[in-house]
C-alpha cells in the first residue's frame, strides 16, 4: 500500500468516523434502546445476562447484544459509551469493505466500496444509536471475508471464523437468520475445499455461545409449559416487500421520515437516489457476468459470494412469514456497495485517463451529495425532532436524567420518581427510557396519566412532557407544593422534561376526608377524595395509602357512579399504583376520568373499590373486628 492509497483509506475512515460519532447527544433513544442499554449496564455491573430484550414473536432475543454492549460499559458507565461503539463497529465495518474489495478487485473498487458505505444516508442513521441490528455490519462483513479466505484462498482454517461469524450474528438480531441459507449454498458450492474439522470445530465454538441462552429458554419451557411465539400475521403469502425495502435502504428512499412531512427534502434527491441504486444494481449484473464468464477466477469466486451474500435476505423474506421491517436488510448493504464498488472498479479500468477523471470526479459529487442529503436532514431534526419519527434526543433526555441525580446528590432526597407516560418500564417508553439513563439510581415509576406519588420521605420528581397528558392527567398535582422547577426543553417547541426536589409528606391537602378511613383485606386505607370536577369535567380522585409492604399483587379500582335511586350510571376502571412499588407513608391520588352526564337525578353517590388484576378478585372492605364487610364504599357526593 502506497502513502498515497494509505491517505485515501484514512481520509474514508475519518470521513465514516466523523458521521458516525459526532454529536452522540442528537442520536435516537427510545424504548429498545433503553431497554437494551439497562440490560447491557447491569451485566457490565457484573450480572450475567442468560437473554436479550423482549420481541415482537413472543421470545426474547439472544442476549448477544447485551453480551456486547457490555463491553465498553465496563470501562465507561455512560449511554454515550454504547452509543460511540455502535459508531466503532460501523467503521470497523467500512474499513472491512475496502479490505474485501482492494484484495480481490483493486484500489479503485475498494474506493468506490468503501466510500458508498461511509456516506449512505441508511448506512449513517443505523449505525448511530444503541440497537441491536446496527451491530451487525461489522460482524456480517466478518462473515464474508471468512468465507472468501475460507472458499477462495483455501485457507481452510478461516471456516471456524465464518460459522463463529454467522452464529454471532443470528444471536445478534434474528434477522441474520438469512445467511444461514447463504451459508449452506456456499458449503455446497464449495464442498472440495471444506474441512469437515473445521466445521465441526466452528459449530461446536458457535453452540457454545447460544447454551446460556438455550438454557434459558429450557427453564421457560419447564416452568411455563412451552414457548409462546407469534409472527405477528395471520397467513404468511408470496410479496415483494422485500425488493422494495432494500431499495430502499441502499438509495437512502425514506429517510425523510425523520424529519417530518414537512421536510422538503434535498434538490435532485431523487436523481442522486436512481443513481446510488443503479450502481448497485450494475455490480449485481457485473458479478453475473463476471461468474459466468470466468468462474474459477479469485475475482469471479468473490463475486458470487458476495452476490449470493446480498439476495439471501430478499429470498428469504419474498415468502413473508413475518412482516418484514427495512432493518432487517440492514446486513445486507455492504455486500451492495462491495458489488457496486466491483464493478466500478472494472469500468474505470478500462477507460482512457481523461474519461477515468471525469467519472471519479461524477462520483465523488454524487458520494458528496448523498452526504449533504443525510446531513440536510439531521439539520432539520436537530432543529425540530419531535416533527418527525426521530423523536426525543438523547442528549436532552440525559441532561433531564443527570439534572435529578444532581438534585438527589445535593438534597436529603433518596429516590427519584419517574412520572410520565406510562409506569411498566418493559411495556412503556418513557420508564424503559428513564430507567436506563438513571441505572444504578433508587427509582419508581408513576403513571402521570392516572395518578400521582407522594412518599413520607424526601424525594426528586422527574416530569414527562406535556404530550403525555390525557384527559385524567395528573400532573396538576404535583404542581402543587411550593419549589422550583428545573427545565430542560426539547428543540422546535414548548415541551420540556422538568425536574425538582419534593420535600417529605407533601401530599396536597385533601378535599374531602372520608371518615373513618376504611381498610380494605390489602390492607390498603382510603383516606379521602375529591369530587369538585366531578360532574363538571368527569375528574374524580381517590386519596389513599397502600400497605406498608411491597405487594407483588397488581389492583385494579373500580368506581361505579350512582344516581338518586342508587342506579348505576357510569363505571370506570383503573390500575393502582404497582403494588411492589408500594413503601411506608406513601400517599397515592389515583385520578379518574368519567363520562358522566348532563343531567344526573339526585343526590348522587360514588361506589369505590379494588379488586385484584387479571383474576378480578374483589378485595374486601374490613370492619373494625377486620371481618369483611362488603366489596365496596359508597360516598355520597355533593350538589
Amino acid at each position: 500500500m502506497t502513502r498515497r492509497e494509505l491517505a485515501l483509506l484514512l481520509a474514508i475512515l475519518l470521513l465514516a468516523a466523523v458521521v458516525r460519532l459526532a454529536r452522540p447527544d442528537l442520536t435516537e433513544f427510545k424504548a429498545d434502546e433503553g431497554r437494551l442499554l439497562t440490560a447491557a449496564l447491569t451485566m457490565s455491573d457484573g450480572q450475567f445476562a442468560l437473554r436479550g430484550i423482549s420481541s415482537s414473536v413472543g421470545l426474547p432475543n439472544a442476549p448477544m447484544s447485551v453480551w456486547l454492549y457490555a463491553l465498553p460499559l465496563v470501562v465507561w458507565s455512560h449511554p454515550y459509551a454504547a452509543t460511540l461503539f455502535t459508531g466503532l463497529l460501523g467503521v470497523v465495518a467500512v474499513g472491512g469493505v475496502y479490505w474485501l474489495a482492494r484484495r480481490y478487485w483493486g484500489i479503485g473498487a475498494a474506493v468506490c466500496a468503501a466510500t458508498m458505505l461511509a456516506v449512505s444516508p441508511w448506512a449513517i442513521v443505523f449505525s448511530r444509536k444503541i440497537w441491536a441490528q446496527n451491530l451487525l455490519p461489522a460482524f456480517v462483513v466478518g462473515w464474508a471475508i471468512a468465507a472468501v479466505l475460507t472458499y477462495v484462498e483455501r485457507r481452510r482454517a478461516f471456516l471456524i471464523l465464518h460459522i463463529l461469524c454467522l452464529a454471532i450474528a443470528v444471536q445478534i438480531h434474528p434477522g441474520a437468520i438469512s445467511l444461514v441459507p447463504a451459508t449452506l449454498l456456499l458449503l455446497i458450492v464449495f464442498r472440495r475445499r471444506v474441512d469437515w474439522r473445521y466445521l465441526a470445530a466452528g459449530v461446536l465454538l458457535s453452540a457454545l455461545t447460544a447454551v446460556p441462552f438455550l438454557w434459558y429458554l429450557w427453564s421457560r419451557f419447564r416452568a411455563d409449559g412451552g414457548l409462546a411465539m407469534a409472527s405477528g400475521q395471520s397467513s404468511p403469502h408470496f410479496s415483494f416487500d422485500a425488493v422494495s425495502l432494500i431499495s430502499d435502504i441502499l438509495s437512502g428512499q425514506g429517510i425523510a421520515a425523520l424529519a417530518g412531512p414537512n421536510y422538503n427534502g434535498f434538490p435532485a434527491e431523487s436523481a442522486i437516489r436512481l443513481l446510488w441504486l443503479a450502481l448497485v444494481v450494475a455490480g449485481a449484473g457485473w458479478a453475473v457476468w463476471k461468474i459466468a464468464r470466468t468462474p474459477r477466477e479469485p475475482a469471479a469466486q468473490t463475486a458470487f459470494i458476495c452476490l449470493v451474500w446480498l439476495l439471501a435476505p430478499v429470498a428469504v423474506f419474498l415468502w413473508q412469514w413475518t412482516p418484514p421491517y427495512i432493518h432487517y436488510f440492514i446486513l445486507a448493504i455492504p455486500a451492495a456497495f462491495l458489488l457496486a464498488g466491483g464493478v466500478w472498479g472494472e469500468m474505470a479500468s478500462r477507460v482512457r485517463p481523461p474519461v477515468k477523471v471525469v467519472a471519479w470526479s461524477a462520483f465523488v459529487v454524487v458520494s458528496a451529495l448523498q452526504l449533504a442529503i443525510w446531513a440536510n436532514m439531521m439539520a432539520v431534526v436537530a432543529r425540530d425532532p419531535m416533527a418527525g419519527g426521530f423523536g426525543i434526543p438523547l442528549g436532552v433526555k440525559l441532561a433531564a436524567a443527570d439534572g435529578a441525580r444532581r438534585l438527589l446528590d445535593e438534597t436529603e432526597a433518596i429516590e427519584i420518581l419517574v412520572a410520565g407516560d406510562g409506569a411498566n418500564p418493559e411495556q412503556q417508553d418513557f420508564p424503559a427510557e428513564f430507567r436506563a439513563l438513571l441505572h444504578g439510581v433508587p427509582l419508581r415509576y408513576v403513571d402521570l396519566k392516572q395518578e400521582a406519588v407522594f412518599p413520607a420521605t424526601p424525594s426528586v420528581v422527574l416530569l414527562d412532557t406535556s404530550a403525555a397528558d390525557g384527559p385524567s392527567s395528573a400532573r396538576d398535582l404535583y404542581l402543587v407544593p411550593s419549589g422550583e422547577w428545573d427545565s430542560f426543553a426539547i428543540p422546535g417547541g414548548d415541551l420540556a422534561y422538568s425536574v425538582r426536589a419534593m420535600p417529605a409528606a407533601a401530599t396536597p391537602s385533601i378535599v374531602s376526608n372520608i371518615e373513618p378511613p376504611p381498610l380494605l383485606a390489602n390492607f390498603v386505607r382510603l383516606i379521602g377524595y375529591d369530587d369538585r370536577r366531578l360532574l363538571g369535567e368527569g375528574v374524580w380522585d381517590i386519596y389513599w395509602r397502600p400497605a406498608d409492604n411491597p405487594d407483588a399483587s397488581d389492583y385494579h379500582f373500580f368506581n361505579h357512579l350512582l344516581d338518586g335511586s342508587g342506579r348505576r350510571v357510569v363505571q370506570v376502571d383503573g390500575a393502582a399504583f404497582a403494588g411492589p412499588q408500594w413503601r411506608a407513608g406513601d400517599v397515592v391520588i389515583s385520578r379518574f376520568w368519567l363520562a358522566v352526564p348532563n343531567e344526573l337525578d339526585p343526590p348522587p353517590a360514588m361506589s369505590i373499590g379494588m379488586y385484584r388484576f387479571p383474576s378480578i378478585e374483589s378485595v374486601p372492605i374490613l370492619d373494625e373486628a377486620a371481618n369483611p364487610a362488603g366489596d365496596a364504599v359508597t360516598i355520597p357526593l355533593g350538589d
